[in-house]
């Protein structure tokens, strides 16, 4: 796990002073970078060692034709390198950098068939005189570009653009829109004006004049379609089990110790559980809760009760205002762009980061078993006719949203449109911010998809994509920690995407296929309790701990270009009166993080000038 940067053209010289500082956290151990005076072309790498140890593994790798920069784990590459030995490769590390890079040679861009991993890197072909660069299949791992001011530059974070010159410190408006709409930035955008995420199960490849192609490599639904069928619910438990077996046996693959998350739910335990059948040392676990009762669950308890069921070292971490006040600015350092999300996230890595390196996550189970509440909701109401019952319940949901009322909002819908309007947090942004687009939802063909495969892709493309996955790497890599998400294994997803909706959903138990997988090695009481969201006491941190910075941040005179006027006058009444809601914590981390980085405010509506993500 690492950082990689590199640029073509003006600033190629420059980089690395800015960008290897602003990265070092992703890779402590080691940084080195390679320059082409001739082309004007510079790749940088920091090194978090976690495979192959040594200093013969030190990036960027190659010779006089190839050059690698890469971050990320390739889980099969002893496989792999197994077979390149027997096509006439020869090795000198034993590092899955190494075999990337021999991958490289022998299947040139087709090589990202063959790893199994979460990646992000760029190979130098020299003698093609073109920049290859890759992203893995679910985004894993980020990879951010730009072609603005006739250059090529690349970097695993946004900080790095956001602390040099090399390129303006725009707001993009429309990812301002799907922040305060959906709590996070879309991708292919980022917050920033002309900067982009190469998108997961994409490559890229750029010529020396800048000339590119953009090519879409994987995608899970026909990977999916080609399994045989799975009829028997039975045979279908088995054959999930088998693929979560192999799935952690390839990431447990590591030269250092790993740990875990570990929270009340089925998805870390029974990643806890595989762990524990595949190492013969224990298992360090660790958890989130909080030392004062609080208006949100704890499930540090259930927690601690799993980890001794499972014979682990648990570790419980504990929180109260005074730890958030003093970690507050270094998350908002951390996280480079904002997220309503991922405060959890950075202070159980920088815990864990303590006593580990690695750390195995659960997430991407909800997503990929149906384990969210609104899979049986919108699957049993979206495709209804409309009808008086369904009017009238959609009328109150309207004026007073709630659990009785919310399913009938969905009914008449397709299953994407039906998410769309669950994930929404604002609906109505003219009454937030000056420069808005009028929300709407615009369907999208999922042709010959079941219901829940529906819903499960727009979770997969959108909310675990833009929020989860990119909050997980962001603020874990804040503090040099490698989390992997073993669920997210393609195999494992592609089996689980290909399977019979009634096997997910199952007499009205959701993610039933899954539990009824692994619930022979976890404790009853976490597959049989009711699912529960891991939420923090937000308002309570703004009006007591946080309340000083909310009063700072609010009073910045950029506010008052960006909010109307009686949305900013309200929200300043709250926080001054310390009547801050739950909602107000999206607020609170964008004016933050704005204040922070000193961000251009651009009001042009057709701002965005570089047309590269509308190919997606």
């Amino acid at each position: 796990m690492c950082s990689i940067y590199g640029a073509l053209g003006k600033n190629y010289k420059n980089i690395e002073k800015t960008f290897s500082k602003d990265l070092h956290h992703r890779g402590p151990d080691d940084q080195g970078i390679y320059y082409d005076d001739k082309n004007n072309i510079s790749l940088g790498h920091a090194r978090l060692s976690i495979i192959d140890i040594s200093n013969h593994a030190h990036q960027p790798m190659g010779d006089d034709k190839y050059i690698l920069v890469f971050n990320g784990e390739i889980y099969n590459y002893q496989d792999i390198k197994k077979e390149l030995l027997n096509l006439g490769h020869s090795f000198s590390t034993n590092s899955d950098t190494e075999v990337m890079l021999k991958s490289y040679i022998q299947w040139g861009a087709g090589c990202v068939q063959h790893f199994r991993g979460m990646f992000a890197f760029c190979i130098y072909d020299i003698q093609k005189k073109e920049l290859f660069l890759a992203r893995d299949r679910f985004g894993i791992k980020p990879l951010l570009y730009t072609f603005l001011d006739d250059q090529f530059l690349f970097s695993s974070e946004l900080k790095p653009f956001l602390n040099s010159n090399f390129v303006p410190k725009k707001l993009n408006i429309n990812s301002l829109n799907d922040y305060f709409t959906y709590g996070s930035v879309k991708q292919p955008k980022t917050i920033l004006d002309g900067i982009f995420q190469l998108m997961p199960g994409h490559s890229i490849k750029v010529k020396l004049d800048k000339s590119y192609e953009i090519t879409k490599y994987y995608d899970y639904v026909q990977e999916s379609s080609k399994l045989p069928k799975i009829e028997s619910y039975s045979e279908a438990v088995i054959k999930v089990r088998e693929e979560l077996e192999i799935a952690t046996q390839y990431h447990m693959v590591a030269d250092v110790a790993v740990g875990a998350f570990l929270s009340g739910g089925v998805d870390s335990t029974a990643v806890v559980a595989m762990m524990k059948h595949y190492s013969d040392k224990q298992i360090n676990t660790f958890s989130l809760g909080f030392k004062h009762k609080t208006n949100v669950e704890d499930e540090t308890d259930i927690a601690k009760r799993s980890a001794k069921y499972l014979g682990c070292k648990h570790h419980s971490i504990k929180i109260d205002d005074d730890y958030v006040v003093n970690i507050f600015n270094d998350f908002i350092d951390s996280i480079d762009q904002p997220s309503i999300d991922g405060i959890n996230t950075y202070i159980v890595s920088l815990e864990t980061a303590k006593e580990m390196k690695v750390a195995l996550s659960g997430l991407g189970g909800d997503e990929i078993f149906a384990g969210y509440p609104h899979f049986k909701t919108i699957s049993e109401y979206s495709n209804q006719k409309r009808g008086g019952v369904s009017f009238i319940g959609e009328k109150l949901n309207n004026i007073r949203p709630n659990r009785f009322t919310n399913k009938y909002s969905f009914t008449g819908l397709d299953e994407e449109l039906a998410l769309e309007k669950q994930r929404v947090i604002n609906k109505n942004l003219t009454k937030i911010l000056k420069n808005n687009s009028a929300f709407s939802i615009q369907s999208l063909i999922f042709d010959n998809l079941s219901s829940i495969q529906k819903i499960s892709k727009s979770e997969i493309d959108n909310y675990m994509l833009n929020t989860l996955l990119r909050d997980n790497d962001v603020l874990s890599m804040a503090n040099s920690l490698e989390v992997r998400p073993i669920l997210l294994d393609h195999k494992l997803v592609e089996l689980a995407f290909s399977l019979n909706d009634s096997f997910k959903v199952r007499d009205g138990t959701l993610k039933s296929i899954f539990i009824d997988s692994i619930k022979d090695i976890i404790p009853s009481e976490v597959w049989q309790r009711k699912k529960t969201g891991f939420e923090m006491p937000f308002s309570s941190w703004m009006n007591n701990g946080l309340n000083s910075k909310f009063l700072k941040v609010i009073d910045n005179p950029k506010t008052k270009d960006i909010f109307q006027v009686d949305f900013l006058n309200s929200l300043k009444n709250r926080v001054k009166c310390k009547n801050l809601k739950r909602a107000d914590w999206m607020v609170f981390i964008f004016l933050s993080w704005l204040v922070k980085y000193d961000i251009n405010i651009i009001n042009s509506e057709n701002h965005q000038k570089n047309s590269i993500y509308s190919k997606f």
